[in-house]
């Protein structure tokens, strides 16, 4: 059962989901990961809880989407949080993180720091966050060539020459303008804090049903971040001539584009549900990831 309870001014509306099962996903072939798997699965079990375990890639993860909202509970870096959201877009399961990466953006546990938050959420519950996720559809000749749904970002950029692509941009199939970039980057609010900030897009709170568009380094043109809301349709079209570019999809997955080929993007709210164990909050994260210097005296 999911519970909600009421913040103070300036808060959102906090929902609570108590665990009733739990999936645990370690990174295959890391092998901290998969021990640190098997140490909390032994110890939920010591609590009466059969936790499932899988290992990441090697498993498939949605063997363990049932009627059952689940916790899956991943033992690796941003990148395997990313692929196992990838895996339960829309499912109800809640997705969270014990940190064997570099960043640990989206983790909030450490192999130091996991189990006193473990058992304070079994008896209370985990904190769900919903987010948003871009649905994306590329279209050759009219027809439908491929669709789906990210996580993080679709990008447009060159394949194996370095030189500038062209593109034509509208937004709800209206023309919006021709631009000449190294390419596009198409994000959500959990990947603003990746390929998207380095293009100099803005960071955006990750609760917000919004998406971001932001150039690679334009070419003679002032093309600043866009912040657009869900609903808004963004449409990128291939010009006239133009060969050798890809849409890379969450940095996991690549499809090269062709002349005359249009990729529609819009937001999905609420497709990715992350689960919180209330020890960090986003503005936390910013500076233990390094992205602002933490205030001395705060």
């Amino acid at each position: 059962r999911t519970s909600k309870s009421t913040c103070a001014p300036g808060s959102h509306m906090i929902q609570k989901r108590k665990i009733h099962s739990i999936t645990l996903v370690a990174k295959a072939g890391l092998e901290p990961a998969e021990l640190l798997s098997t140490e909390v699965q032994n110890w939920l079990a010591e609590k009466g809880i059969n936790a499932r375990r899988l290992l990441y890639p090697i498993d498939d993860i949605s063997d363990a989407l049932g009627p059952e909202k689940d916790l899956f509970l991943v033992f690796g870096g941003d990148g395997t949080v990313v692929s196992v959201c990838r895996r339960t877009l829309g499912s109800g399961a809640s997705v969270a993180g014990i940190n064997f990466g570099r960043v640990g953006f989206l983790t909030e546990l450490s192999p130091e720091n996991w189990q006193e938050p473990l058992a304070k959420a079994l008896k209370e519950g985990l904190e769900l966050k919903p987010r948003l996720s871009l649905f994306y559809r590329l279209l050759r000749d009219g027809a439908v060539c491929h669709e789906g749904e990210v996580v993080n970002d679709v990008v447009v950029t060159r394949g194996k020459v370095a030189r500038l692509a062209s593109l034509d941009l509208s937004v709800n199939g209206k023309g919006f303008v021709s631009l000449r970039s190294d390419g596009l980057i198409l994000s959500t609010s959990t990947g603003a804090s990746g390929y998207a900030c380095s293009a100099g897009g803005p960071l955006m709170l990750p609760r917000l049903n919004a998406y971001i568009v932001a150039a690679i380094c334009p070419y003679l043109s002032s093309f600043p971040p866009l912040v657009l809301n869900a609903e808004t349709v963004f449409s990128v079209e291939v010009s006239a001539g133009e060969q050798n570019l890809y849409m890379t999809l969450d940095g996991q997955e690549a499809y090269p584009m062709r002349e005359g080929d249009r990729l529609d993007v819009w937001g999905l709210p609420e497709r990715i549900l992350m689960a919180s164990f209330g020890l960090k909050d986003y503005f936390d994260r910013l500076c233990l990831a390094g992205f602002v210097q933490e205030a001395k005296n705060r």
